[in-house]
Formats: structure tokens, C-alpha cells, sequence
């Protein structure tokens, strides 16, 4: 995205959209429209989080906005990440749409009515996520220019949501899995929470270690998102059946706080080979590996 695309305005009215889409559905309308609440409750996964898990929003549409304003008003730069903010929130407000479009109750129609409605669901949570990575990446880039304010309100939250978006992702694809009898044993079956802990684990160290060097304040939020998603799935498995899938959640939660830690130690300026020697150290002492 360029020229208009990427203006004040253009900024100032994709995240207004985004705002009014969410709070339109997040309340309902006073009935005319279904909820996210009620949506989930009719189409819940092995991995959905719990729901206060979902708050994460608060934090991530007030920065986004501090953000926001800081660039519309030229007190920040648009360039590093003012594109793909906008891309990201037109394939948020897309999903809200196209979710809010499942067959409620769930019941009352079979699963290839509900894969309509939520495989191009699962596609637009892969292009917001692949959107704001690519935002986070652009940041790298442009490090030169950081400030406290671009780290609070632009490094931060766009860290924050792409992490959290991953989960989302890794969510949307269970969904469309548990509707195909093909795949519900294998990726929407009774371990499912477990797997896509340890691979959102893997996932967000892997991105906060990428990022830490040039842009702390991203690696910061993607480790917190990450930490706050995979505790959110965590306390959705309580079915006593499932040692298995608990001990690798287990597994994968011990090392939470590492992530958080390297993303401040990032903060306070160590480099990536640094991280990379106490990311092994402290998986040791954990006896994770």
C-alpha cells in the first residue's frame, strides 16, 4: 500500500472501521447481530482459550490507537508500518464478517454449510498474522529511528497482535479441522491443545529471538501474547483423560518465562548471541530439552 493508501486519513479510518465492526459485533446490537460470545459458544474447539483469555483486544486496540494518532499527527513516522497495520485490519474486519456468517445454532446445518463460512475465515486470521509479522519485520529495518514513543505504541502492539494472531490462526485451522472427518483425529482431536501450545511456543521463541536485537519492544509483546494464549488454552484443558496432552502443555508453559525474559534482557540491549546462550542455559536448568 502507498500514496493514499498509507495517509493520515486513510490510517485514522481503517482503524475507526476497525473499532466499529468490533464493537458492533461485540455487543450485538442489541440482538440484530450475533455475538463473537455467541459464536463461540456454538462452535468452541479443544483449543479455545478461556474467555477472559479474549481481554487481550483491550490492550492491543488502545495502543494501536495511541499509535495510530502518533502517526496521523506526523509525531511518528507512517512508513515502517502504517501499510500493513491497514492491511491487517481490513482482513480482521473481513474475518469478523465472514465468521459472524456460520449457521447458528450450529446444529442446524451440516458441516460443509459451516467450512463456507469457516475456511475463508481460517485464510483471512493467515493474512492478518502474515500482515503484522510483516509489519514487525519492516520495524527491523527502520531501528534506527526508534524512540520510547515508537516503542510503546507502535514496536509493542505490533508485536502483541501478531503473536496473538498466531494463536487466533492456529485456533481457526482447528476449527475447520473438527468439520472435516478426515482431519478430526489427527488436528482437532483430544491432543490438539497440546500441540498447538508446544508449536506456539516454538513459534513465538523462535520470532522473539528474530526480533529482540532490533526491535525489543515487538519481541516483548509477541512473547506476551504468546505467554498469555498458551496459559489461556491451557486452562481450557481440565478433562482429567488427557495426561498426555497436559504434561507437553506443561512442558511448553515452563518455558513462558524464559520467553518473557529474553524479550527484557532484549530491552536492556544484550544481542541475539546472548539470548540465543541463555535460551539454551535456562531450557537446561528447565530440563525441557
Amino acid at each position: 500500500m502507498t500514496g493514499f493508501a498509507a495517509s493520515p486519513f486513510a490510517l485514522s479510518a481503517s482503524y475507526a472501521s476497525l473499532l466499529g465492526v468490533n464493537a458492533a459485533y461485540g455487543t450485538g446490537l442489541n440482538g440484530r447481530l450475533p455475538t463473537n460470545a455467541l459464536i463461540s459458544s456454538e462452535y468452541e474447539t479443544s483449543v479455545t482459550p478461556v474467555g477472559a483469555t479474549f481481554a487481550i483486544w483491550g490492550p492491543i486496540f488502545v495502543s494501536q490507537g495511541v499509535g495510530t494518532a502518533l502517526m496521523a499527527s506526523g509525531a511518528l513516522p507512517m512508513a515502517p508500518v502504517a501499510p500493513m497495520w491497514m492491511a491487517t485490519w481490513a482482513c480482521e474486519v473481513v474475518w469478523q464478517l465472514v465468521f459472524a456468517s456460520v449457521p447458528l445454532p450450529a446444529k442446524s446445518a451440516d458441516d460443509q454449510r459451516k467450512l463456507v463460512s469457516l475456511v475463508p475465515a481460517a485464510g483471512m486470521l493467515v493474512a492478518a498474522h502474515t500482515n503484522m509479522v510483516a509489519a514487525a519485520w519492516r520495524l527491523t529495518e527502520h531501528s534506527a529511528s526508534s524512540s520510547i514513543l515508537r516503542a510503546c505504541f507502535v514496536d509493542f502492539p505490533t508485536g502483541l497482535n501478531a503473536g496473538w494472531l498466531a494463536a487466533a490462526t492456529g485456533i481457526g485451522i482447528t476449527l475447520v479441522a473438527q468439520h472435516i472427518p478426515a482431519a478430526k483425529q489427527t488436528l482437532a482431536g483430544p491432543n490438539a491443545g497440546a500441540v498447538l501450545v508446544g508449536l506456539l511456543t516454538a513459534y513465538g521463541t523462535a520470532t522473539t529471538l528474530a526480533l529482540s536485537s532490533a526491535v525489543p519492544g515487538a519481541a516483548l509483546g509477541y512473547a506476551a501474547a504468546t505467554g498469555i494464549a498458551c496459559m489461556g488454552i491451557e486452562a481450557r484443558e481440565t478433562h482429567a483423560e488427557r495426561v498426555v496432552a497436559l504434561q507437553v502443555l506443561a512442558s511448553g508453559l515452563r518455558s513462558l518465562p524464559v520467553l518473557l525474559g529474553l524479550a527484557y534482557e532484549s530491552l536492556r540491549g544484550a544481542n541475539v548471541q546472548t539470548l540465543s546462550k541463555k535460551w539454551e542455559s535456562m531450557l537446561h536448568i528447565l530440563d525441557f530439552v
